[in-house]
């Protein structure tokens, strides 16, 4: 599909100061677009701000956590009142971090469940009900592959990415009537901060712009569920039928 189809109208996006988020944005802008760019890094997004209006769109940069549910309903109030139009609201904040079962502390987990589907929950449900007014609108998470099995050592990671996916899958039905789309996005591992910390082999590891590139395409076809790269597309059927013997390791 080219990139002239695409016209999203308003356009929120959250984790935009970086990875996925940050070259979702390039990929979306044209003239007349106005994006709600999320992040904590405010110099980051500003930044991005500059390099969205010069492709013609309009940007307004909110440093928020989504964790903080009162801070994320401001967001949403005031890029509600921005203008008219269709809108996409992409979930793309998320964290990773091991499960550290070997410390007995809960902390690392709980923070990724907090930000991961918590913060996913308090970016979305704002907007849904202007959605449901509007009769139009759609809806979009980041997840990951990760949520269609469960890897020793990243169970919080994988939990919540699987969280999030059954989330969109409730929300699909539940909104359809009311011309609201739900799509979920299910990358592999595609280059970014998070990525660059892992000391692990990863396969079929994609360059960012395209992974933006995929998922501005499955947005604008509606599609409910985009999985990629197409290798880890094929093999995920084989993935949900190890046996834990092969997968089990020191945690």
């Amino acid at each position: 599909m080219s990139r002239g189809k695409r016209r999203f109208g308003k356009v929120l996006i959250t984790g935009a100061s970086s990875g996925i988020g940050r070259a979702l944005a390039l990929e979306l802008a044209e003239p007349g677009a106005l994006f709600a760019l999320v992040a904590r890094r405010k110099d980051r997004l500003d930044a991005l701000k500059v390099e969205l209006e010069g492709q013609g769109a309009t940007a307004l940069v909110f440093a928020a956590d989504v964790r903080d549910s009162a801070a994320m309903g401001e967001v949403a109030r005031q890029f509600i009142e921005a203008g008219d139009g269709p809108m996409l609201a992409v979930a793309n904040s998320g964290i990773s971090k091991g499960d550290a079962l070997h410390t007995g502390d809960p902390q690392p987990m709980n923070e990724v469940f907090s930000v991961n589907v918590q913060g996913t929950i308090n970016t979305l449900a704002p907007l849904i009900p202007h959605m449901m007014e509007r009769r139009e609108g759609h809806l979009a998470v980041v997840g990951s592959v990760a949520g269609f099995r469960g890897l020793p050592g990243k169970g919080a990671y994988c939990a919540s990415k699987a969280a999030v996916k059954t989330l969109m899958d409730a929300y699909r039905p539940a909104l359809r009537a009311y011309g609201i789309k739900v799509t979920t996005i299910a990358p592999g591992w595609v280059v970014s901060e998070m990525t660059a910390n892992n000391s692990f082999r990863m396969p079929f590891l994609m360059d960012t712009d395209r992974a933006a590139r995929i998922i501005a395409d499955a947005l604008a076809r509606g599609k409910r569920e985009c999985v990629f790269p197409w290798q880890m597309r094929l093999a995920l059927p084989l993935i949900r039928r190890l046996p834990d013997w092969i997968l089990s390791s020191r945690v």
